[in-house]
């Protein structure tokens, strides 16, 4: 197409075939250097492959990051970077640290108020205070666990177990214990670590601290032990004591009681009230579904014999010793 028939084509299409014109040139341009282009495109994904741990971090459930820049001041202490995935450049670097409770448990060896050596083994349970993981980066590290919890702790349980005899701290007073260690682990974080000079920091949060296990040199734990048994046989012979002072009581006052029916009933005891008494028992035997007989004979008191149909034995009604009946008596 010459130039004079280009004018007379509208302005759009004039515009879309300097494009394809300018495409065309570029892309036989970028196909005479395909060769390099292939080589620098190998280059690059080999630098993404390298680069990626150092730019792609990711943070677990319930941990917590701190950023370390390279070329921007170090250790960033205004942010806490939280779980998830994080992008970062290159040359810098972010540490990650677990947020969740833990445990560590270790062998810590005292010396009670006698001099005696104590060997406690101790675990305590802590998590991180979020707000200040950056400054306990920057004037820790990572091996906080045994550079700062764990000496202060061992340290601590000295000084309190120092004040105790053996058998106090083997016996009732273990939670004492316990409380007075955590409470001046607590203390020795919050006052006396503090690198900084103007601020004191909450560096973690102690959750508690126990005593596990307690050894004792050899034979004092036995001896704790025979003194122990001693003092509960002691208060076994007491309560045997005070066992038989009741029952002493208890017996008292039963043969008062029986002294005091005797008296009551022997002086209204009469021959017409134990007849009445045996006419109403006879009464309610002659109720009763069981199989029994009845011998009303004329013998010395004049009460009822009641028969026993499988004992065959007769028994009085009034307790006393009932003579035989005569022959001619009746059945009822």
């Amino acid at each position: 197409m010459d130039e004079a028939a280009a004018k007379t084509l509208p302005r759009t299409t004039r515009w879309a075939n300097s494009l394809r014109r300018r495409c065309a040139r570029a892309g036989r341009r970028l196909y005479s250097y395909r060769h390099e282009l292939v080589i620098l495109l190998f280059i690059a994904a080999g630098g993404f492959v390298f680069f990626m741990p150092h730019i792609w971090y990711t943070i677990p459930a319930g941990h917590l990051g701190v950023l370390w820049k390279r070329f921007e001041g170090g250790t960033v202490t205004d942010r806490v970077f939280a779980e998830g995935t994080q992008l970062i450049l290159p040359w810098d670097h972010l540490y990650v640290y677990d947020a969740r409770l833990q445990q560590v448990q270790d062998e810590v060896q005292v010396l009670s108020s006698d001099g005696l050596q104590i060997t406690l083994t101790l675990a305590w349970r802590f998590h991180l205070n979020p707000q200040t993981v950056p400054m306990l980066h920057k004037f820790v590290g990572p091996d906080y666990g045994a550079t700062l919890v764990a000496p202060t702790v061992a340290a601590r349980a000295r000084d309190v177990i120092a004040v105790y005899r053996p058998d106090e701290v083997y016996t009732e007073d273990r939670l004492k214990i316990q409380s007075q260690i955590l409470e001046s682990v607590r203390y020795d974080l919050y006052n006396n670590f503090n690198p900084t000079g103007n601020e004191k920091y909450t560096w973690m949060i102690m959750e508690d601290v126990l005593i596990k296990a307690i050894t004792l040199p050899p034979g004092v734990q036995e001896a704790i032990v025979r003194k122990n048994a001693a003092f509960h046989e002691i208060d076994e012979f007491a309560f045997r004591v005070q066992k038989e002072e009741k029952e002493a009581e208890r017996k008292r006052i039963e043969a008062v009681g029986i002294r005091n029916f005797q008296e009551i009933v022997s002086n209204g005891m009469s021959d017409s009230y134990l007849r009445w008494r045996g006419i109403e028992a006879t009464l309610d035997l002659a109720k009763s579904p069981n199989a029994k007989v009845v011998v009303i004979g004329n013998n010395k008191n004049g009460l009822p014999l009641i028969l026993n149909m499988d004992s065959k034995e007769g028994v009085e009604l009034s307790g006393a010793a009932a003579a035989k009946p005569k022959p001619k008596a009746g059945s009822k």
